[in-house]
C-alpha cells in the first residue's frame, strides 16, 4: 500500500482481509470458535464481567476477569474451567499484568559486610526460605497474587507484604511489592511502581524477595518499606510513565515511557549490597503503547505505538549502528489519521506469523505480518460461526505444547447500552466454518500513458475444492468500480465435490477426488475502458486461489476518454 496499485509485482496484491499466502496460492482461514459461555461463567462472577487478562503456560490458559480468575486444566475441553479464586478478588477493572517466575536459587542468608558499603558474604551455615515456581498476578491496587500449579492443578494465595518479611526467622523471606509491569530478567524479577515510574527489583536468584538492603545480621535495615523495602533501591529512566516491560536479546531490558524507549543494562561493576546497579542507552521517541504489544521477530523486535508498527535491531541498536524503522510502511496507509487505543492493542507470534491487533481506517483487526517470507499478508476481521464480529482484540495467548497448538484472545465488543459492553473470549482459527476470503489484486496497464485496456474476461483458477463455495468478481477501471448495470460484479457458485476418501484412513493418504481444481470465467466486455484495471475478489469455504489471468484489448485513442469528457 505504499506504493500505486500499477507499480507492484506479478506475486503481489495491494490489500488483502482473511487469507494466507506462505505457500503459493491465496488460502481462506477458519473462523473463530467463541468459548465465551464457559469460560466466563459461574455464580462467583457478575454477568457480562469485564475481561482483564488472558495468559497461558504450559497448557494451562488463565482468565482474569471481574477481578477473578478461572482456569482451564491440561487436556480438558474448552467447555470445562475451573474457578481459581472469585470475583473482587483483585480490582474488577483495573488493568492485570502476569508474569511466571521461578523457584528460587539462591537459598542461604545474605549479610552485609560493612555498615554502608557494597560487600555482601552469603551464610552457607544458614538456609532460609525457598520459593517455587509461581505465577505473579498485579493490578497496582490490592497486594499481588501467587498462582502456584501442582498435580495438574492450581492454588493461590496472596502474596508477603513487606511487614510479613521477618526479621530473624527464616522460612518468613518472602516480599512481592504491589506493582504493575514485570519482567524476569537476569534471574531477577523487575516490577514497575504504582504510579509508573520507578523499576523495583528482586534480589538475585529470589524473584520473589525484594528486601535487597540488608545489615550485618541479615536484617532488613528499616520498619519502614519506603527506606528498606524494594523503594530504597528503584530505578528510574525518567519522569515518564513507563508503558512496557520487556527482555531484549542483548542482555538488556526494553524499557518504554511516554516520552521514549531504553535498553537498561545491569551493571556488575558497580553494585549496592552485591546487587547491580543499573546503565541506561536511549533508543528512540517511539514507545510501545502497552505491555502486551511488544514481539520478538526472529532476532528483531516490533512493536505497536500510538501511530502505528515499530522495529528495531537490539543488537545493532547498542553498537550505534541501527535505529528504529517505520516497520509498517507498506501499510501505512491503514493508519493515516488513527490514533491506538491502549486497552485495544496486542500482539504475538503464532505459527510464525505476527499477528498485531490493532485499529486502522478500516476498524479494528488483526494485521498479519509473515515472519518467514519478511512481508505483511493480510488484515484479519474476523467472525464466529453465526458471522458475527468478535470485536477488538485486547491480549493474546497461545498454548504451544508437544501435541496441542491453540490460539486465544479476549475481546471488548461493541457497546450493546449506554453502560454495559461486549467482552468475549475465542479461539482463533478453530470455528466450523471459514471466514470470507477477499483480496484487491495489483492494477493491470501497460504502463504506457497512450494505451488504453478494455477488459474483455477474467479467469480465476481455484484449487483445493472441497466444498461448496460462491467466488464474487467485482471491476474496477481508473479505481472506479464499474456499475452493476454494466455487469460490473458477478458472482459464481462452485459445487461441493464428494470425497473419494473412506475415513478414518492411513497416511499418507493422497486426495484423487473430481474436479477439486475449477477454472471460473467471467465476461466483462460490458464495462467501461481505462488506463488499468483491477479486481476485488471475495470467495467464502477456505477453497484457495491459484492464478489470476486478465484478457483485455488495447486501445490508442488520440485523447483519452476521460479526458474528452472532463478536460477543457
Amino acid at each position: 500500500m505504499s506504493v500505486d496499485d500499477t507499480r507492484l509485482g506479478e506475486d503481489e496484491y495491494k490489500f488483502a482481509s482473511n487469507v494466507r499466502n506462505r505457500f503459493g496460492t491465496l488460502e481462506g482461514i477458519k473462523n473463530v470458535n467463541d468459548v465465551s459461555s464457559a469460560a466466563l461463567s459461574g455464580s462467583e462472577f457478575t454477568s457480562n464481567p469485564p475481561i482483564q487478562k488472558i495468559y497461558s503456560i504450559g497448557e494451562f490458559v488463565f482468565i482474569f476477569f471481574d477481578g477473578g480468575c478461572k482456569y482451564r486444566k491440561p487436556s480438558n475441553p474448552d467447555s470445562s474451567w475451573a474457578a481459581l479464586y472469585d470475583g473482587g478478588t483483585m480490582s474488577r477493572s483495573a488493568e492485570i499484568f502476569v508474569q511466571a517466575v521461578p523457584a528460587s536459587t539462591q537459598n542461604f542468608l545474605r549479610k552485609e559486610t560493612q555498615v554502608a558499603g557494597a560487600s555482601l558474604e552469603l551464610d552457607t551455615d544458614t538456609a532460609v526460605q525457598r520459593t517455587v515456581a509461581a505465577i505473579i498476578v498485579q493490578d497496582g491496587i490490592n497486594q499481588p497474587r501467587v498462582v502456584e500449579i501442582a498435580g495438574g492443578a492450581a492454588t493461590h494465595r496472596a502474596a508477603k507484604t513487606y511487614a510479613e518479611w521477618i526479621d530473624g526467622t527464616y522460612t518468613s523471606r518472602e516480599y512481592i511489592p504491589i506493582g504493575k509491569q514485570m519482567a524476569f530478567f537476569n534471574n531477577k524479577l523487575f516490577v514497575v511502581s504504582i504510579d509508573g515510574t520507578e523499576i523495583y527489583h528482586s534480589v538475585s536468584g529470589r524473584p520473589m524477595d525484594f528486601v535487597v538492603p540488608i545489615t550485618t545480621a541479615g536484617n532488613k535495615i528499616n520498619a519502614d518499606e519506603t527506606i528498606g523495602g524494594a523503594p530504597a533501591t528503584a530505578y528510574t529512566v525518567g519522569y515518564n510513565v513507563i508503558t512496557a516491560l520487556s527482555v531484549l536479546n542483548n542482555e538488556s531490558l526494553f524499557v518504554s515511557t511516554l516520552g521514549g524507549s531504553y535498553a537498561v543494562m545491569l551493571d556488575y561493576t558497580m553494585t549496592v549490597f552485591a546487587e547491580p546497579m543499573f546503565k541506561k542507552q536511549y533508543l528512540f521517541t517511539a514507545n510501545s503503547i502497552n505491555q502486551h504489544s511488544f514481539v520478538d521477530l526472529l532476532g528483531d523486535f516490533a512493536f505497536i505505538d500510538p501511530e502505528g508498527l515499530r522495529s528495531f535491531n537490539a543488537v545493532m541498536q547498542s553498537k550505534n549502528e541501527g535505529r528504529n524503522s517505520v516497520f509498517s510502511l507498506k501499510v501505512a496507509r491503514l493508519f493515516k489519521g488513527v490514533v491506538q487505543d491502549t486497552r485495544k492493542c496486542a500482539a504475538i507470534v503464532y505459527d510464525d506469523y505476527a499477528l498485531f491487533a490493532c485499529n486502522t481506517i478500516f476498524g479494528h483487526g488483526i494485521l498479519v505480518f509473515d515472519t518467514l517470507t519478511k512481508q505483511f499478508v493480510s488484515f484479519d476481521q474476523l467472525t464466529d460461526d453465526s458471522n458475527a464480529n468478535i470485536g477488538p482484540i485486547i491480549d493474546f495467548a497461545k498454548v504451544e505444547t508437544n501435541n496441542k497448538r491453540e490460539l486465544f484472545a479476549i475481546t471488548h465488543g461493541t457497546t450493546t447500552s449506554p453502560s454495559a459492553a461486549t467482552y468475549k473470549c475465542v479461539k482463533l482459527f478453530e470455528g466450523s466454518n471459514y471466514a470470507t476470503a477477499y483480496v484487491e489484486t495489483r492494477a493491470f496497464c501497460t504502463n504506457d500513458t497512450r494505451v488504453e485496456q478494455k477488459p474483455q474476461e477474467l479467469r480465476l483458477l481455484f484449487s483445493k475444492l472441497q466444498s461448496a463455495s460462491s467466488v464474487t468478481a467485482t471491476q474496477r477501471v481508473n479505481d472506479e468500480t464499474t456499475p452493476d448495470t454494466s455487469a460490473g460484479s458477478q458472482s459464481k457458485t462452485l459445487a461441493a465435490q464428494s470425497t473419494p476418501i473412506t475415513f478414518p484412513v492411513t497416511y499418507a493418504a493422497v486426495w484423487s477426488g473430481p474436479k477439486q481444481i475449477q477454472n471460473l470465467l467471467y465476461n466483462f466486455q460490458g464495462g467501461q475502458q481505462g488506463w488499468k484495471v483491477s479486481y476485488a475478489l471475495k470467495w467464502t469455504n477456505g477453497i484457495n486461489l491459484s492464478n489470476i489471468q486478465l484478457q483485455t484489448q488495447n486501445i490508442t485513442p488520440m485523447n483519452p476518454m476521460l479526458s474528452q469528457a472532463y478536460v477543457s
